[in-house]
């Protein structure tokens, strides 16, 4: 152990020196050569950001001087500054050199200078694309709302902008005459990091001034610009933010309508009651196993925390139900997450210290006349420090959780190439238990006998290529990526003479390679496609070696195998007028293992009913490949004989029907209803006239009986969600689902579902106090309440064999008959910013369940002495657990 942390230290001490020397040495100063004659000013500038690394920033009121000021010059060989002393001569114009960036402005008389930047200041910068074809745009204007000066700036030839803003909250509008205006509000600004923007503005297919904006557009608009329903855009900033989120992006959306977690040790998502093995992640455009720590084994989606930390994302999209044809191999919903990219100007470090762990991360440019940059980020944890302070309360003998990963995302921009980016995501996870020393306690519980370890490993590493065509109509982007899961369990027992013997040992692997490509072309403000494919070819590995009474090792599993799948899919987008718009296409797969497939139609409008108000729908049928080793499930016939019966399994369909309504009830204040039915079919159940198995209660965990795509379901509901965005320093969220989740097995029967709670109630709130005597330091509160039915459990029944025993029985028609006893659990969250003239450092204090209520998640009934049935919890929540950090950005 103490070996792995060195050698993760001394990786990371490498990193961060060669990085930090590496910045500055390619930072040299650049020489400039142009020859122009009688142009304006701003082509002028526009020439020397394609000549070279540098680029341009001014307001707004500097634009008819650069445009009616013509110059000529001729360079050859020369360094900023003088290209500039020249430039500008004469001209009202005076310039500042930051990094890479020239900052431009009035040359106002000292008597008469502005003072609308008081106290601490900070660079805001960022792209303007069109959210369609993903082409840049010019000359978009860019307008601070809460200045106390009007500020504003314009966008470069390549869509960039850049300006210095007080540190604190600020919003910005984005305008271009042809499309929609878009507001960014209340973008947090930093004095230890620049802020860097992405703006996708959506084309009008009229004119502006006969466009009216709408905020439910412009406030959580998806990114995916074929979305339509049950779609809810995540930022970063939401999982500092909301408490206990704890940095983790699925720990955030379980904030959302008709999201249940898996209760505070656990980040499993369960959606509209599917099962969380239902929901896809994806990274950076393709498809990747649920990156978590602590996973449970063969089909776990959750874990206790995201390998992938909030403050390595951008903005990215979360679906609930009827999500586009471009996604596929998901029955729940999407997990669609974006890396976001290093400072490509300057070099930024992010230094973590808490009572879970610490964590540090360094972003900087790798040229910066070419734009190309890196992102790092290195996290370790261990709970060992609450464990041992009783803030949480592990098992005596359960070693201390210690976990490692680590993330980076490597961009490289070319001219005329595209861009291309190295994005990667690893962690390791130990625990285990220790035997016990005293043989007494071998009679009442033999498993202290036994000392077990387990590890857990996954990575994904990618190279991903988005190329715009020179016709600034079509895009094209594709993905390679390899990731690996791998799950190891070995123990070894204490004999008689407390020495350890080898006594099982068990190996999961699965190793995937990917490779996705899509092309997407604009014909028009009203008319979008898209098209690709995807391969994926899977292997597997499982081992189980255990040992006899003789100490003999006997090798109880061994199968490996590996088999491939094809998606395709087609997608097009309509806008019939500024008020109504269509999205309809088509998601293909085909399993090579048994040469399944399933054709997959989706559509989705939405109807502007006013200017603050929509009606939207969406429709899709979905399939979902089971995971590979339940296909290769080896079961031992009575006569001996070794067969495969679940290799012919079909894919596991479902049926999504979406009716939303959205309506702005203020500018800040949104009501947002949808009603939902989903039809699931084809889910494999345990192929047996009396059976109540069926994967759809599955939490984890390999399969060992023959099985058969005979099972259905349903999910039908309504979600109900009220929000009060950011403003005003403040802001909530309400969400009710009420629902109803049923199963059908192989005995025919109808059956609520292990996730069936029939109703869900998230309450969220925050408050920003700005404090300093600039008021640019902040104090946050932020509150969360959660209360759902509770999970559902199958009642034993007691019954008298022949002898007069009593035992346990379940009967069939008491399947999941039964909540558990309510769910309710409170969270709160401290948070104090500091800005300082360079850096900043924050302190926080994450406090989940707070009123330390041990909810029951799983019980198990049992038969007592006396002859009564009672309930054994035998995974209950967590309590309360405190999380403190203290962060400092530089």
């Amino acid at each position: 152990m103490k070996k792995s942390r060195w050698m993760a230290a001394a990786t990371l001490q490498s990193l961060l020196l060669f990085f930090a020397t590496a910045a500055p040495a390619l930072a040299q100063n650049e020489r400039i050569t142009l020859d122009l004659n009688n142009v304006p000013l701003i082509s002028a500038l526009d020439s020397i950001q394609q000549h070279s690394g540098y680029r341009f920033s001014y307001s707004l009121e500097l634009v008819p001087l650069l445009k009616e000021s013509r110059v000529s010059i001729h360079f050859k060989n020369h360094s900023i500054e003088k290209v500039l002393s020249l430039l500008f001569a004469e001209k009202g114009i005076k310039y500042r050199v930051v990094d890479n960036m020239v900052l431009l402005s009035k040359n106002t008389p000292a008597s008469t200078k502005r003072t609308d930047l008081p106290g601490l200041i900070q660079v805001i910068k960022g792209k303007v694309v069109d959210k369609e074809s993903h082409s840049p745009l010019a000359n978009v204007s860019i307008a601070v709302l809460n200045a106390s000066m009007a500020r504003g700036a314009i966008t470069d030839s390549n869509g960039f902008f850049l300006m210095e803003i007080p540190v604190g909250r600020q919003s910005l509008q984005f305008s271009s005459i042809g499309y929609q205006e878009q507001l960014a509000a209340d973008i947090m600004v930093v004095s230890g990091k620049e802020t860097f923007l992405t703006i996708e503005l959506q084309e009008s297919v009229k004119t502006l001034r006969e466009v009216v904006v709408s905020q439910v557009q412009s406030r959580d608009r998806a990114l995916n610009s074929m979305a339509t329903v049950s779609a809810h855009v995540v930022t970063p900033e939401d999982a500092s933010r909301y408490a206990a989120g704890y940095n983790d992006p699925a720990r955030m959306v379980s904030a959302l309508a008709g999201v249940l977690s898996g209760g505070n040790g656990r980040n499993n998502i369960i959606i509209r009651g599917n099962a969380p093995s239902g929901l896809l992640w994806r990274l950076e455009g393709i498809e990747i196993p649920a990156p978590n720590h602590f996973s449970r084994g063969q089909g776990d989606a959750g874990g206790l925390f995201s390998i992938v930390g909030a403050g390595m994302l951008s903005n990215f999209d979360f679906f609930t139900g009827a999500f586009p044809a471009e996604y596929g191999n998901a029955l729940a919903g999407i997990m669609d997450l974006n890396l976001r990219k290093g400072n490509s100007d300057k070099a930024e470090y992010g230094l973590q210290v808490g009572v879970i762990g610490s964590e540090a991360s360094l972003e900087g440019p790798i040229s910066k006349s070419k734009k190309s940059s890196y992102l790092l980020n290195y996290r370790y944890g261990n709970l060992q420090f609450l464990s041992e302070g009783g803030i949480i309360h592990l098992p005596d003998n359960q070693k201390s959780p210690v976990f490692q990963d680590f993330s980076m995302h490597i961009n490289f921009p070319t001219r005329k190439a595209g861009e291309f980016s190295i994005f990667g995501i690893g962690g390791i996870s130990k625990t285990g238990y220790y035997s016990s020393n005293d043989s007494m306690m071998w009679r009442r519980d033999p498993g202290t006998q036994l000392d077990k370890v387990e590890r857990h490993l996954i990575g994904v590493l990618g190279v991903k290529h988005t190329l715009l065509l020179p016709n600034k109509k079509t895009y094209l982007k594709s993905t390679l990526a390899l990731s690996y899961q791998s799950d190891r369990l070995t123990s070894k027992e204490l004999d008689n003479n407390y020495h350890f013997w080898p006594k099982d040992s068990s190996r999961y692997s699965y190793p995937t390679i990917r490779f996705t490509t899509s092309v997407n072309h604009k014909f028009n403000s009203g008319s979008v496609v898209r098209v690709g494919m995807t391969y994926s070819h899977f292997f597997f590995s499982i081992y189980g070696m255990n040992y006899d009474q003789n100490r003999v090792s006997q090798v109880s599993l061994d199968q490996h195998g590996n088999t491939g799948s094809i998606e395709g899919f087609f997608q097009w987008k309509y806008r019939v007028s500024p008020n109504f718009e269509i999205n309809s296409g088509l998601h293909a797969t085909s399993f090579l293992l048994n040469h399944k497939y399933a054709i997959e139609p989706r559509l989705g409008g939405k109807l502007s009913t006013g200017s603050s108000s929509f009606l939207s729908f969406g429709f899709g049928m979905h399939s979902r490949i089971e995971p590979i080793s339940m296909y290769f499930t080896r079961i031992k016939e009575p006569g001996g004989a070794i067969t495969q019966p679940n290799l012919d399994l079909k894919l596991t369909k479902a049926m999504h029907y979406v009716l939303g309504y959205e309506k702005l009830l203020s500018k800040n204040l949104k009501l947002k209803a949808e009603i939902y039915y989903q039809y699931l079919y084809h889910i494999p159940v345990v192929d047996s006239p009396g059976s109540i198995i069926s994967t759809i209660n599955n939490l984890y965990g390999l399969t060992d009986a023959a099985y058969a795509s005979k099972g259905k379901g349903y999910n039908k509901g309504i979600e109900i969600t009220v929000e009060k965005f950011f403003s005003k320093n403040y802001y909530f969220l309400l969400s009710g689902s009420v629902f109803d989740s049923k199963y059908k097995p192989a005995n025919g029967q109808i059956y609520n579902t292990r996730f069936n709670t029939n109703y869900l109630v998230n309450a969220l709130a925050g408050k920003d106090f700005n404090t300093g005597a600039l008021k640019q330091n902040t104090f946050s509160i932020n509150v969360r309440a959660t209360s759902h039915g509770g999970f559902r459990y199958s009642p034993g029944r007691m019954g008298t064999d022949n002898s007069g025993k009593t035992y346990l029985f379940f009967p069939p028609e008491e399947t999941y008959s039964q909540h558990m006893s309510r769910y309710i659990r409170f969270d709160a969250g401290l948070k104090f910013r500091k800005n300082n003239r360079s850096y900043s450092w924050i302190l926080s204090l994450d406090v989940q369940n707070i009123a330390n209520r041990e909810n029951v998640l799983e019980v198990e009934p049992n038969v007592d002495p006396r002859n009564v049935i009672h309930l054994d919890p035998t995974v209950t929540d967590l309590g309360i657990i405190p999380v403190l950090n203290l962060k400092v950005e530089f």
